[in-house]
C-alpha cells in the first residue's frame, strides 16, 4: 500500500464503528502479496447471518482497508450488489468477481488491480456438484506485480460442505480429493497454486468422530504443498466462532518458495471488538503473504516476530484452573482472558514462567487466551469445562 492510501486507511480507522477500536491488524506491504481468505457470514441477506445490512458492509470495508491486504477469496456471499458497495469503499484500483454457480452462497474474489490483473477465470470439478455441496471451486489466474518481481499465479477458493456427519465427511473428502488431483495432473502442478477457503473441517483430524481429515493428502505430500495454516491450529488457534480452525490456505511448493515466514495469522484481534460475530462475522479472516526470497520480516513493519511467546494452555480442556507459560520480555505485557463476545473477562500481568487463571467464576465455554506483548501478541484458545 502506498503512504497515502495508508494514510487514508487511518483516516478511515478514525472514522469507522470497528476501528474505533483499534483491533484491525495491518498485515499488508508494499513488498509482498497478502492474501486472505474469509467466510463473511451471508453477506448481504436480509434474512440470514447478521441483521444490520450496511454495517456488515462498513465493518467488511473498514477491514479490507485497514488490513492491507491484497487480495481476499470469500465465501458465502449472498448479494452482488452488497459487494459492489464494498468496491465502492474501498480505492478506485478494487475489483472483484463471484462465482455464477454457488446457489445463495456465493464465492469469489476482491482483489487490487494495482497488484494482481486477471488473466482469465473459471468454475471447474462441475460434474462433482453434489460432492461440493452445489458450490464447485471458482478458479483465477491472475498476474502478479510487486516492486520486485512479477509472476503468473492461480488462485482456487472453495467453500466445501458443512457439518460433522459421515456423508458430510465423505463428501468433503472426495471433493479434497478431487481439487488434488486437478492441481497434479494438470499444467497446474509446476506453477504457484493457492488453495484458499471456507474448508469446514480441520486438519489433525476430522469434526466428524476425530476420522482422518479429507485434507490429510495435502499435509502428506510435503514436495508439492505447504498448508500453511496447520500450524496454527497446532497451536491451538481457530477460525470460527464455536473455537473449530476452518478457514484455511494451502498453497504449492512453488507458492511456498514466496512464502514470508511467520506471516501465517488468523486477524484473531477482531473477537474483541464488541459484537463482532453479531455484526460482521461468524469467521475470523486467515491471512499469510509471499514475495521475493529477499523479502523478510524485519522490512515488514506491521508484522510482529514468528516466536512465540505464549505456551498453550494447561490443562485443557480446563476445570478450575489453567496455566500459561510467559517467555517474553519481564513487565512488559499483560495476558486476557477473552469470552466469545469479545470481552476481557480476567487479565493477570505477564510474569517470567508459569500465569494461572483461575476459572471458578467463570461460565463453561470456550475462551481466547491472548498475551499483549509489544512485539510478539499471541493467542490461544481455551475450553472450560461444563462441570467446573
Amino acid at each position: 500500500m502506498t503512504i497515502l492510501l495508508r494514510r487514508l486507511c487511518a483516516l478511515a480507522i478514525i472514522i469507522a464503528p470497528l476501528t474505533s477500536h483499534g483491533q484491525i491488524q495491518d498485515v499488508g506491504s508494499d513488498a509482498t502479496l497478502d492474501v486472505a481468505t474469509w467466510n463473511i457470514e451471508w453477506f448481504g441477506s436480509s434474512s440470514n447471518g447478521p441483521s444490520n445490512d450496511d454495517l456488515q458492509v462498513q465493518n467488511v470495508v473498514d477491514i479490507m482497508l485497514g488490513s492491507g491486504i491484497d487480495i481476499w477469496a470469500v465465501q458465502e456471499i449472498a448479494n452482488q450488489t452488497r459487494v459492489d458497495d464494498v468496491i465502492g469503499g474501498l480505492p478506485d484500483s478494487w475489483e472483484s468477481m463471484l462465482a455464477t454457480d454457488s446457489g445463495q452462497q456465493r464465492i469469489g474474489f476482491l482483489w487490487d488491480s494495482q497488484v494482481l490483473q486477471l488473466r482469465n477465470w473459471t468454475h471447474f470439478l462441475q460434474s462433482f456438484n453434489y460432492e461440493f455441496a452445489g458450490r464447485p471451486p471458482l478458479k483465477a489466474e491472475f498476474n502478479v506485480t510487486l516492486p520486485d518481481t512479477s509472476f503468473i499465479a492461480t488462485f482456487i477458493v472453495v467453500h466445501m460442505k458443512a457439518f460433522s456427519d459421515r456423508t458430510s465427511w465423505e463428501r468433503r473428502t472426495e471433493a479434497a480429493r478431487r481439487i488434488k488431483n486437478h492441481i497434479d495432473f494438470t499444467s497446474l502442478a509446476t506453477q504457484p497454486v493457492f488453495f484458499l477457503g471456507d474448508y469446514n473441517d480441520e486438519l489433525a483430524a476430522s469434526t466428524y468422530n476425530g476420522e482422518r481429515s479429507p485434507y490429510a493428502p495435502f499435509l502428506e505430500d510435503p514436495d508439492d504443498y505447504a498448508v500453511l495454516s496447520w500450524p496454527l491450529e497446532q497451536a491451538g488457534g481457530f477460525s470460527f466462532q464455536s473455537g473449530s480452525f476452518l478457514d484455511h490456505i494451502t498453497v504449492s511448493n512453488e507458492a511456498a518458495d514466496m512464502w514470508v515466514e511467520g506471516s501465517t495469522r488468523v486477524l484473531s484481534n477482531l473477537v474483541t471488538v464488541n459484537s463482532f460475530y453479531a455484526r460482521t462475522s461468524d469467521h475470523l479472516p486467515v491471512v499469510a503473504s509471499f514475495g521475493p526470497s529477499t523479502v523478510t520480516n524485519t522490512e515488514r513493519e506491521s508484522l510482529p516476530a514468528s516466536a512465540s511467546v505464549l505456551s498453550a494452555p494447561w490443562p485443557n480442556p480446563a476445570g478450575h484452573e489453567t496455566s500459561v507459560r510467559y517467555e517474553g520480555v519481564d513487565g512488559s505485557a499483560r495476558i486476557q482472558l477473552i469470552d466469545m463476545l469479545g470481552r476481557v473477562v480476567s487479565e493477570l500481568p505477564a510474569q517470567l514462567g508459569v500465569n494461572r487463571f483461575d476459572l471458578s467464576d467463570h461460565a463453561p465455554g470456550m475462551y481466547l487466551i491472548r498475551v499483549l506483548h509489544p512485539d510478539a501478541p499471541t493467542e490461544s484458545r481455551l475450553v472450560l469445562k461444563a462441570d467446573n
